[in-house]
């Protein structure tokens, strides 16, 4: 009774919120334009999304967070799965261009419920912008400088939306070095690549064992840019973790190091792998696939919606136990306690949404919503270059 009563109340505030379009605000802008733009989104499947017209960014580089839900669905997302990131990122309210403050955006839950019934009724009310979501995309200045200039607004707060650890082969720092992003791809992905005939005749690919490997690679040779990363050496104090969530024990901060690069990259898996021909629940993904991800922001050549589920991204999840990932058994053994369904239900009652329940539930019982500090705007006595 006290959970509907809950529910109700969010609706009501939400009914009560300004709308949004849930279009994000813009068009598509020029095919070549969108392709330079995609350079400074990090995160591959965003830039495949806005490279395919689907997200539609405002003037500024600012998607809504119903338009975040739109955009995963039209990649083959179920609702719950697509609402996950889109609460968890898309946390800013529009007249706050650069990123200041985080809110939780609650009418967007109550509103992809409404979608599940066949109706339309758009709740959510914040932004995220995707055009700066870079270490170089900090504000420097309070006349809003960036330390990469450009023409999108800095970010106050670029560790929200960098992950607790990731290859450097979308982060513009290194790309004077390495313009092409070639060097960086080839370090990071051509070593995860095996040729196996059973899987594909013509090109390389990467099994689960490559993925593995990749993720706990990163876990030790990667960018620690996020909110949510220790220092390098797996060490906690004057970490950024111990830094924005002072009230997360060590051990909980050592699992949620793992959260954020774990929902994107094994979302990516599940979205875009290809099935094992033996009919297994394995997959694999294909050497031209990663390329056109990782180098070009790009989704796979003559790509289509296919189903992909919070149930599959939280079972792969779980099943990282035991990889050699430097602490992320914490974080499967801590998700495989609170993931799965009660046997209380049947199965197909309300399955994804129970799935997204029992995730946030993981997510509270570490520790997740306890802290919310932010970086202000600087003071006018900072420093302008």
């Amino acid at each position: 009774m006290a959970a509907m009563v809950r529910l109700l109340a969010v609706l009501a505030a939400g009914a009560l919120a300004a709308q949004p379009d849930g279009k994000g605000g813009g068009e598509p802008v020029p095919e070549a334009e969108r392709e330079e733009n995609a350079k400074r989104i990090p995160c591959p499947f965003l830039a495949g999304l806005y490279q395919e017209g689907i997200l539609k960014p405002d003037e500024y580089g600012r998607v809504n967070s119903q338009h975040m839900k739109e955009a995963m669905m039209a990649a083959g997302s179920t609702i719950p799965n697509a609402i996950f990131p889109s609460f968890g990122t898309v946390r800013f309210k529009e007249d706050d261009l650069h990123q200041t403050k985080r809110h939780w955006d609650y009418g967007l839950i109550p509103s992809g419920v409404i979608d599940d019934f066949g109706l339309e009724k758009d709740l959510s009310t914040l932004w995220l912008n995707i055009m700066t979501m870079n270490v170089p995309d900090k504000c420097i200045d309070a006349a809003g400088h960036a330390a990469m200039p450009s023409k999108f607004p800095c970010n106050a707060n670029p560790q929200h939306v960098q992950h607790g650890y990731s290859t450097t082969i979308r982060d513009p720092r290194y790309d004077a070095e390495d313009p092409t992003r070639e060097n960086r791809y080839k370090d990071w992905i051509e070593p995860t690549l095996v040729k196996n005939t059973t899987l594909n005749a013509t090109e390389r690919v990467m099994t689960f064992e490559g993925f593995t490997a990749l993720l706990a690679r990163m876990t030790v040779e990667g960018d620690l840019s996020g909110e949510w990363s220790l220092k390098p050496n797996f060490e906690y104090d004057g970490s950024n973790v111990q830094h924005y969530h002072p009230h997360i024990s060590q051990v909980n901060a050592e699992a949620l190091y793992h959260w954020g690069p774990w929902l994107a990259w094994v979302g990516l898996w599940e979205a875009y792998g290809y099935p094992y021909p033996d009919g297994s629940k394995e997959k694999y993904m294909t050497e031209s696939d990663l390329r056109r991800f990782l180098l070009h922001g790009k989704l796979p050549l003559g790509w289509s919606p296919k189903p992909f589920t919070l149930e599959d991204v939280g079972y792969t999840m779980i099943a990282l136990k035991g990889h050699q990932i430097p602490f992320g058994d914490l974080y499967s053994e801590s998700l495989a306690k609170k993931f799965p369904l009660t046997s209380f239900l049947p199965k197909v009652l309300g399955t994804e949404w129970r799935y997204m329940r029992n995730y946030a539930d993981n997510q509270r019982s570490l520790g997740f919503f306890l802290d919310n500090i932010v970086n202000p705007m600087p003071g006018p006595s900072a420093l302008m270059v």
